[in-house]
């Protein structure tokens, strides 16, 4: 199978396995059963397999449901658009009684904006724990109790970050659990990009500015590539990819020379694109390439390369703010979203890493295979996961990514 079709395949059984926790287990979407008519005879197989394995812990998870008790009426969600199946927080509501208001957003600097403004309405949301500091940690977070979180412990992954457990951004967890993992990384269209010029990683296509920008971007007088926005999260992948330095080697010189790189670039974008614009921008052809978080959608060719000479390892990690007012449903929706059953239809659905082991081994080999999902240790060898940023970085990325605008 090729990639481009096996991950359409992985975005369709992921929402086949969310189908079937809501109750429309056994090859049924919407009492439709997966044939061969509609899937290759390879994929609805495989899908149906997956369904099959997952029964049990389907079961499981429903008892498990049933038992909780949870003294609020509600959880406030907020969370990176495009990459949770929605059916799986209604079944969470369906089977506990708690609503859950879910909104999402599209940079880690929307969060912040909240969080360090005293403005966070939500219970539980996703941050990336390494651009905040030990101290602004202490100040927005909840310190976690892993006793209410058994899912994270009981069933964590180590295969593809060792120290999971202990990571240097948040040491013991106090104040974090990991719900999804991926690169940084090129989505580009195989029908637009000539097969000889498909990326291998940012340095030959999006920091490309004599070769591969200058053919297709602006491609008959249309710009067709962007960047993901913000300072915190695309400064240090420059740093990263395109000066090959580490990715924490937050310095006023490395700052410097990656924004001077990002001004250079600037006039062959169109824009700079969160997921809610590149995932639509790259199925309607608006866009050609684009720098993404692991997004294929084979289903319009558009396939996804983890960078060869290296980039970002990141974590999508859920916290619960201070300000929480539903303390004990936060605990419960975290615990469920880190269910085996769950996370096989969230990563499947998203083409993301699952920091759980049993969900690991209940994946398609398809997807275990897929070295752009899982790079080869030859190549995750490059990669790294961010430090705690100091306030002083944070200013420095921050007033360069204005300056980046500005110019």
């Amino acid at each position: 199978m090729s990639q481009p079709s096996r991950r359409s395949f992985l975005r369709t059984v992921g929402s086949i396995v969310a189908a079937g926790i809501v109750g429309a287990a056994g090859g049924y979407v919407a009492g439709s059963e997966i044939t061969r008519s509609q899937l290759s005879g390879q994929a609805a197989n495989v899908a149906n397999e997956t369904i099959r394995a997952l029964e049990a812990e389907i079961n499981e998870l429903k008892e498990k449901l049933a038992q909780y008790e949870i003294k609020d009426k509600e959880v406030r969600f907020y969370f990176w658009s495009e990459t949770i199946p929605e059916q799986l927080l209604k079944f969470f509501e369906e089977k506990t009684g708690v609503k859950v208001v879910f909104d999402t957003f599209e940079s880690s600097d929307e969060v912040y904006a909240k969080l360090f403004t005293g403005q966070m309405p939500y219970d539980v949301t996703s941050v990336t724990m390494g651009g905040m500091t030990r101290q602004e940690h202490e100040r927005y977070l909840t310190k976690l109790d892993l006793n209410r979180i058994p899912n994270f412990k009981r069933y964590a992954f180590t295969g593809f970050i060792k120290d999971i457990l202990n990571p240097p951004f948040d040491p013991n967890r106090d104040y974090s659990v990991p719900i999804e993992l991926g690169t940084t990384g090129v989505s580009y269209r195989t029908d637009k990009i000539a097969e000889e010029d498909w990326p291998t990683g940012f340095r030959d296509s999006l920091f490309d500015f004599e070769g591969f920008l200058r053919k297709y971007s602006p491609k008959d007088g249309v710009k067709r590539a962007t960047m993901i926005p913000g300072g915190v999260e695309t400064i240090p992948v420059v740093i990263k990819a395109v000066m090959g330095k580490s990715i924490n080697d937050i310095t006023p010189e490395n700052i410097a020379e990656a924004k001077e790189i990002l001004i250079q670039q600037k006039p062959y974008l169109a824009t700079y694109a969160g997921p809610s614009e590149f995932v639509p921008g790259l199925a309607e052809e608006r866009f050609w390439v684009s720098e993404t978080w692991v997004w294929q959608d084979s289903a319009n060719n558009v396939d996804y390369v983890a960078p060869e000479e290296g980039s970002e390892i990141w974590e999508d990690s859920l916290v619960i703010p201070k300000s929480a007012k539903n303390v004990d449903a936060a605990y419960a929706l975290i615990n469920y979203l880190l269910e085996p059953a769950v996370q096989v239809a969230h990563v499947l659905y998203n083409s993301l890493v699952t920091p759980n082991s049993l969900a690991y081994e209940m994946l398609p080999d398809d997807m275990k295979e897929d070295t752009s999902i899982y790079p080869p240790p030859e190549v995750i060898s490059k990669y790294e996961m961010w430090l705690n940023r100091t306030p002083e970085q944070k200013e420095m990325l921050t007033k360069a990514w204005l300056e980046v605008l500005a110019a």
